[in-house]
């Protein structure tokens, strides 16, 4: 079951408008991964997500992609970082980065970014959560423009840190953005069952849904459907997952928003994937 970012519903009378739900006024298009046999413990998910403008998303919709690690041995504790646009958590239509978290099926607690206590900004991050991207965004048919981040089980704090690649840093040529203290978790404390890549919609039922990623279906493949490349996991020892990932797909309504194929490449891509597709494609409008 994959994961809806900031679906515009109640769920037990509680209003999840600014929280993660499952599969509630959702789609989604992705892959996870339980590793070979369902037998790898997690410590760690990365990609590089291209980043597209979504203009199409009305004030109770939104529209993103994520990577995330997941622990359901007691209920559901989630960690996310990606991209999204969501005006009614930021009251604007820009594409913003955004970090999740929560540790209650019922989202009684977690919350986006920094909205509560959690997530820790480092000190010399590059990018906060919630910040706004600029353009140039990728472009249909020519370059595409993406962020590459990596959460990562910290070996020594036992932490969840989260990092940027694709503008080098101080540690490994990457930055520090932050992290989610192990404290906030009994069960993802240890490891992750699940780590997950996904482009994701959500949208009020009085509204037309959102295009995904760049509004066109993964079959257009380079340069023209939204992406999600070199993904990997990381192993219990810390290291780049170097087995068979098993990738399971999830496509929601495959007729509005898909998934190509799991592609594993020797080039800087690697293992890669297309998705997306266009708004005004739902069954409620």
């Amino acid at each position: 079951m994959l994961l809806c970012l900031s679906c515009c519903m109640s769920t037990r009378g509680q209003d999840l408008s600014k929280h993660l739900v499952i599969e509630n006024g959702s789609k989604n298009a992705g892959y996870r991964s339980k590793g070979r046999h369902g037998g790898t413990l997690w410590h760690g998910v990365r990609a590089e997500i291209t980043v597209w403008n979504i203009p199409d998303v009305q004030p109770l919709s939104s529209s993103g992609a994520y990577i995330a690690a997941i622990n359901k041995a007691g209920g559901l504790e989630f960690i996310a970082a990606g991209v999204h646009v969501n005006p009614s958590l930021y009251n604007d239509n820009k594409v913003h980065f955004f970090t999740y978290w929560t540790n209650t099926s019922d989202y009684s607690t977690g919350c986006y970014n920094k909205d509560c206590p959690g997530f820790v900004q480092a000190d010399g991050s590059n990018l906060y959560p919630g910040e706004p991207f600029h353009p140039p965004f990728s472009t249909y048919g020519g370059e595409q423009r993406g962020i590459t981040i990596r959460i990562k089980k910290d070996e020594h704090t036992g932490d969840w840190s989260l990092y940027r690649e694709d503008l080098g840093g101080p540690i490994g040529g990457m930055t520090l953005l932050g992290w989610w203290p192990w404290s906030l978790f009994k069960y993802l404390s240890n490891h992750a069952e699940i780590i997950q890549w996904t482009g994701f919609i959500s949208h009020n039922y009085n509204e037309t849904s959102p295009s995904m990623g760049s509004g066109h279906f993964s079959r257009e493949l380079e340069g023209k459907a939204a992406s999600f490349n070199g993904c990997f996991g990381f192993d219990e020892n810390g290291y780049v997952f170097e087995d068979s990932y098993d990738p399971i797909t999830y496509e929601d309504k495959p007729d509005c928003y898909n998934v190509s194929k799991w592609y594993v490449t020797n080039h800087a891509t690697g293992r890669h994937f297309f998705y997306g597709g266009p708004g005004s494609c739902s069954e409620y409008k």
